[in-house]
C-alpha cells in the first residue's frame, strides 16, 4: 500500500526541512510505502535547492517538480490531478510540523468506517495553533463541526493541512476542472465533493503543530471564545460571502444528475436564498441547518435580516 503527500512550496525556506523531517519521521502502518511529491509555486528563494537536497538523500521518497505560479488553490490541485495512483492521499503545507502519528491515525480512521467499500473518505483533524517557534497556543477549534452536507455547504468544516483521503476520493477530486469552474480552495472543494459522494471525518485531537508566522500564505490565529465568535460574524458579513451560493449553484449545475433530491434541496437552498422565498424558507425553517450550535444561530440572524 502506498500513501502520496502532497505539498505545494512557496518561498519556504525557512521552515520547510522541518516539516519534510516531520513527515519522512511518520509512524506508518506496516507495510505502507511513503512519497512525498512536491510542486514548487515560483520560488525565488532556496526552497528548489532544500527539495533537491531531501531528494537526493532519502531513497526516493521525495520528489517534487517546478511550475507556474498559480496559487495554492490551484497548485494543490494541479498535484491531485498529476500524481500518480496510490491507496492514500494527504495535503501538507510546507511550514507545520506533523506529530509522528499523524497519518496512521487518519488511515486507521479511514479503514475503520470504510467496511470494505470503494466509496469516497476524507479524514480532517483538530490542530495545535503554535507560534513561529512551536510553542504550543491553543487547538484551533474548541468544538467539533458537523460533517453533514447542510453544514459543509456553509462552513469550512476542516483544515486542509490535515487532510487525508483515499483514492476514491480522489477520482471524484479529478472530476473537478478550476479551468472551467469556480477557482476554490483545494480543502474547501474536496470537503464540498466529499459530502456530496462520501464521508468526512473529523478527529477532535489535534494531529499537528499548525505555526503561526508573518509569511503564511493561509494561516489562522487561535482566539478566545468572544474574539473567534466575533470574527465568524465579520466572515459571514463580507463581501465573500456571495461565493458560498455561487458554489452550490455551480454544484447543482455540475452534479445534479448524480444526486439526491435531499442534496438538490440543501444545495438549492443555499445557491438561491438570496433571490428565491422557497429557498430562504429552506434555510430558516429546515433542521438541517439547526443543530443548536450558536454559528448554525448566527447564520440563521444573518440570512432572516438579509445580512448575506
Amino acid at each position: 500500500m502506498r500513501l502520496t503527500v502532497l505539498m505545494s512550496t512557496y518561498n519556504g525556506e525557512k521552515y520547510l526541512r522541518n516539516q519534510l523531517d516531520s513527515i519522512l519521521a511518520q509512524q506508518l502502518p506496516e507495510g505502507m510505502e511513503l512519497k512525498v511529491v512536491v510542486r514548487d509555486d515560483g520560488s525565488t528563494d532556496s526552497t528548489l535547492a532544500i527539495l533537491e537536497e531531501y531528494t537526493k538523500n532519502n531513497n526516493d521518497k521525495v520528489s517534487y517538480y517546478i511550475g507556474e505560479n498559480l496559487k495554492p488553490a490551484r497548485s494543490f490541485w494541479h498535484l491531485v490531478h498529476n500524481c500518480e495512483q496510490s491507496d492514500y492521499y494527504s495535503y501538507s503545507d510546507q511550514d507545520d510540523v506533523w506529530f509522528p502519528d499523524k497519518l496512521s491515525r487518519a488511515i486507521n480512521a479511514i479503514e475503520r468506517i470504510r467496511g470494505g467499500e470503494d466509496r469516497p473518505i476524507l479524514y480532517s483533524s483538530n490542530v495545535m495553533v503554535a507560534d513561529a517557534e512551536l510553542n504550543p497556543i491553543a487547538p484551533m477549534r474548541s468544538e467539533k463541526p458537523y460533517t453533514d452536507l447542510a453544514h459543509v455547504l456553509i462552513y469550512n468544516v476542516s483544515t486542509g493541512c490535515t487532510n487525508v483521503f483515499n483514492d476514491a476520493a480522489r477520482k471524484e477530486f479529478v472530476n473537478y476542472d478550476m479551468d472551467k469552474n469556480l477557482v476554490i480552495m483545494h480543502d474547501r472543494i474536496s470537503d464540498l465533493i466529499t459530502a456530496l459522494f462520501g464521508t468526512i471525518i473529523y478527529d477532535f485531537d489535534s494531529s499537528m503543530y499548525y505555526r503561526q508566522h508573518g509569511d503564511n500564505v493561509c494561516g489562522e490565529q487561535s482566539l478566545g471564545r468572544f474574539k473567534s465568535f466575533f470574527k465568524r460574524v465579520m466572515r459571514f458579513l463580507g463581501p465573500s460571502n456571495s461565493i458560498r451560493s455561487e458554489r452550490c449553484k455551480m454544484l447543482l449545475n455540475l452534479y445534479g444528475s448524480r444526486l439526491n433530491e435531499e442534496q438538490k434541496r440543501l444545495l438549492y437552498a443555499v445557491g438561491y436564498y438570496k433571490t428565491d422565498r422557497k429557498a430562504r424558507k429552506i434555510l430558516l425553517k429546515d433542521k438541517a441547518f439547526s443543530k443548536g450550535k450558536k454559528a448554525d444561530f448566527l447564520f440563521r440572524w444573518t440570512v432572516r435580516f438579509k445580512k448575506i
